[in-house]
């Protein structure tokens, strides 16, 4: 499941970007058209397109995003056929009761996997801490050391991590030489670093076999069998490459000579053949190798004369420059050797004489051998007070080991005990991989068994039909594996369709998908799933239709019994979202997040909020009512009356007028006849100052007679449900009710609300 999801340089999102976190396993995202929400959605699509974005997946566990948008519809429904959907059927009892075990079994090895990564990441996190510990043990005393003895910890000083692995290196190599103590170390470094001693680099001599250059191949006259009786007339006149070139060529000419247009006689294909034998074809095929080879060589042997000029570069002892002049030398008679094999395998009857790269090789080590015997010398006299400085350096890391000896014992016992564990999890990974896979295997071998692809179209075909679609359905395309859209004499409908039935059908395709899968080892994998703006017409049959599917997949998440495991719903239509998110009773999904995306100054931004903040008129008029204390008695008045109409007058068909009827006493009746009139009176007029500050103390007074007229009618659950828990619950039972009773407690008798309505009216 996806737990976090960063945008940001992406499309209408900004540097700062959004984040959207604390997602759960449904869902809403509402926003307008262009304000950013199939951007999210092509991000989630294709998230290796926008490398400034990122998804945090829970544990670390990714899995599948199938993603319903306009790109999906594009690459599915405007080509010619369909991509068929791999489903398992159900044929077999026994195999799918097979396949369900194989899956519960690779959820447990990767579950397994997955602890143990954890537990992996734990244990090397500690190992981490411990070498982080012993290396600030080591850095404190190479701070201690670095002002009087830097140059005996040379190379060593910028690094805590060079600095303890050397003195790990040193533990193991000078333990049993003498130990000095830090005033001798002290007293014999200033005798020894007065002055600068440096060793230089030896270079390497460059090694050229001249085999290649002076095979005999290159000046050998390669040319046909001698014995044949064209052959002393090919000889003379030299034209054997000539003859070569024009055997490819009579091929094609049906026996007609393509130079002088006569017949050529029944025996010349024959004997050309015979002229061009097989000692011919591999002397050809041994000068083509031994070419390559040469060539390949030399490039390789430039090669390493430019390292070593790279190398040697600021080495006194070496004449860089003429190096650099015999290079540019060989480069240039590599080009020429290069044109004469070229020249040599298009006319395999010429010889050619090569220049010799080896020649000008051995004048590079010429002059190498003249430095190397000066670099020699050199060395010999820096040996002496060399060793001496390497023997101190010795024994300042001799010293220095001594120091943190116990510590390192500490450090190594307990780095060995954690990399023998973090192994022994590594193979414990690594066995379990191995039977996952194992069993992966086998899994798509049983699929493989009842997998087709034309379930689908079964499926799809049904949804259709009780969804009242009759006059088109899906059938197999002559593309095996493929499906196309016709009407029911058989032609192709995929451009006649209406907007709702294509909005429809392209949806019924994606939610057969969920089901399977276009790859046949993928119909099982566990997925997020992302829809975006299924809704695109304003055909409300189909609206309802896809919300109750949307709905569907909401419940088999909810209740656990699907291969979805997280789903995303993108949406600017309000309808649609409303029928999506309603959760009540019976028909609740769970806990969802609800975000809101708006684009102001061509920038998106995401709000979350901790409810559902798309609410229908009617929500709003109640929401109105469960706050009436912070708006005026004009407004309450207003919603009552708006209320009791569209639920009683427009949904129920009853007249506001005959809702006393359901009183049983006068005063009751003449009390809800009041109410009746009140709100009306105060739903169309302004009254005035005076009479406003007299009517707020009537407003809680007649809220409870407003409740009454939904008990008395027998929908007091319709008025908890709207009320949200605001008071307590009522009871559509009456008969233990008292509204002069009720109306006491708030302190006015039911006279004086009739009163105070014969007053307003």
């Amino acid at each position: 499941m996806i737990e976090t999801i960063k945008l940001k340089e992406i499309a209408t999102y900004d540097t700062t970007g959004v984040t959207l976190e604390g997602l759960k396993k449904i869902n809403f995202i509402f926003g307008n058209n262009g304000s950013g929400k199939t951007t999210l959605s092509e991000f989630l699509r294709n998230p290796v397109d926008s490398p400034s974005c990122s998804i945090e997946w829970l544990n670390g566990n990714q899995k599948s995003i199938c993603v319903y948008n306009r790109n999906f519809v594009s690459e599915n429904f405007l080509s010619d056929s369909i991509k068929g959907i791999f489903t398992l059927g159900k044929e077999s009892v026994e195999l799918q009761t097979e396949i369900s075990v194989l899956k519960e079994t690779i959820l447990k090895h990767k579950e397994d996997i997955r602890k143990k990564k954890l537990i992996f990441e734990e244990k090397n996190t500690e190992r981490e801490l411990v070498i982080e510990d012993f290396k600030q043990v080591c850095w404190r005393i190479k701070k201690s050391l670095d002002s009087d003895f830097k140059e005996l910890i040379e190379g060593y000083r910028n690094s805590r991590d060079k600095f303890m692995q050397k003195c790990l290196e040193e533990e193991s190599k000078h333990m049993k030489a003498s130990l000095k103590s830090l005033d001798e170390i002290k007293s014999l470094k200033e005798g020894l670093f007065n002055r600068k001693v440096e060793l230089v680099e030896i270079p390497f001599i460059i090694n050229y076999n001249n085999n290649y250059e002076n095979d005999p191949i290159f000046t050998t006259k390669i040319i046909g069998k001698e014995d044949v009786d064209v052959a002393n007339l090919i000889t003379k006149l030299e034209i054997s490459d000539w003859v070569k070139q024009g055997v490819s060529i009579t091929t094609d000419s049906e026996g007609v000579c393509p130079f002088c247009q006569q017949k050529l006689p029944d025996y010349f294909s024959e004997r050309i053949t015979s002229y061009f034998d097989d000692s011919y074809k591999d002397n050809v095929e041994k000068l083509e190798n031994i070419s390559t080879n040469f060539i390949s060589y030399t490039n390789e042997t430039i090669s390493r004369i430019m390292r070593l000029c790279s190398e040697q570069n600021n080495n006194p002892y070496i004449d860089i420059e003429k190096i650099h002049n015999i290079v540019n030398l060989i480069l240039s008679k590599n080009e020429e050797n290069k044109l004469l094999i070229e020249q040599k395998i298009k006319e395999p009857s010429r010889g050619i004489q090569l220049v010799k790269i080896s020649e000008l090789v051995e004048s590079i080590n010429y002059s190498l051998f003249d430095s190397i015997r000066n670099i020699e010398q050199h060395n010999k006299r820096m040996e002496n007070i060399k060793s001496e400085r390497e023997g101190l350096t010795r024994d300042m890391w001799r010293y220095i080991v001594e120091q943190i000896s116990d510590r390192l014992k500490d450090f190594r016992q307990k780095k060995e005990t954690l990399d023998k564990l973090l192994r022994d999890i590594e193979l414990g990974i690594l066995k379990k991989t191995e039977y996952e896979n194992k069993y992966e295997t086998e899994l798509l071998q049983k699929q493989h068994q009842i997998t087709s692809v034309e379930y689908s179209v079964v499926e799809i075909n049904r949804y259709l039909s009780s969804f009242g679609f009759k006059n088109f359905k899906l059938a197999s395309a002559s593309e095996e594996g493929n499906y196309k859209i016709i009407r029911e004499g058989g032609e192709d409908a995929k451009d006649t369709l209406s907007e709702g039935e294509k909005t429809f059908i392209t949806f019924l395709y994606f939610y057969q998908l969920l089901k399977g899968s276009n790859d046949i080892s993928k119909i099982t994998t566990d997925k997020v799933v992302v829809i975006d703006d299924p809704i695109s017409s304003l055909d409300s049959s189909v609206l309802f239709m896809v919300s109750s599917l949307v709905r569907e997949i909401m419940f088999d998440i909810h209740a656990g019994r699907s291969d979805i495991k997280q789903l995303f719903v993108l949406t600017h239509n309000i309808y649609f979202h409303k029928e999506a998110t309603f959760s009540k009773g019976i028909k609740s999904f769970g806990e969802g997040t609800y975000w809101i995306v708006r684009k102001e100054n061509n920038i998106s931004t995401i709000k979350k909020f901790p409810s559902n903040p798309i609410m229908t008129s009617y929500e709003l008029l109640w929401s109105e009512i469960r706050d009436s204390t912070s708006l005026s008695f004009v407004s309450i008045q207003n919603s009552m009356r708006r209320i009791l109409e569209n639920y009683f007058k427009f949904f129920g068909d009853i007249s506001l007028d005959i809702l006393e009827d359901k009183f049983d006493e006068h005063e009751e009746k003449m009390i809800c006849r009041s109410l009746i009139s009140w709100i009306n009176d105060g739903s169309h007029f302004i009254s005035e100052d005076l009479y406003v500050g007299d009517s707020i103390d009537l407003t809680q007074k007649y809220l409870i007679v407003f409740r009454e007229i939904f008990i008395r009618n027998g929908h007091a659950a319709h008025y908890n449900m709207m009320m949200k828990g605001s008071g307590e619950p009522l009871e559509n039972q009456t008969q233990n009710y008292n509204l002069e009773t009720s109306l006491q407690g708030a302190n006015l008798s039911m006279r004086e609300v009739a009163v105070s309505s014969e007053t307003e009216n």
